[in-house]
């Protein structure tokens, strides 16, 4: 079927790609999503009617302090890659801001 092998009996295959709907209530100053959930990329659509900011990772960033940050115009989106929650992402603004938590996009196999 469609190039995929045989696979064995004993061989069970395990999606973890699950999603999540994730959501800000921006301020001033950076904050974090109201949940936090495993995942490894978030995409972030901007429909909060003016620009937002982000900044994504855990502790002190070893970026340099002009790069740390990156600005989202109203009505585009981004997707932040390389995390392991949806809490090292903070965003500043005003309004709401919604987003959708997943893993990457693969069939990873669990063998038994």
């Amino acid at each position: 079927m469609y190039g995929m092998p045989d696979r064995p009996s004993d061989t069970v295959y395990v999606n973890i790609n699950k999603c999540f709907n994730i959501k800000w209530t921006l301020s001033a100053s950076y904050t974090k999503p109201l949940s936090s959930v495993k995942c490894s990329e978030v995409l972030i659509h901007n429909d909060s009617g003016g620009s937002i900011t982000f900044k994504a990772g855990q502790g002190a960033s070893i970026d340099p302090s002009e790069v740390t940050e990156f600005s989202i115009p109203d009505g585009n989106s981004i997707t932040v890659m390389g995390l392991t929650n949806t809490d090292q992402l903070s965003c500043a603004g005003s309004g709401t801001l919604f987003g959708r938590s997943h893993f990457y996009s693969s069939t990873p196999q669990v063998r038994q």
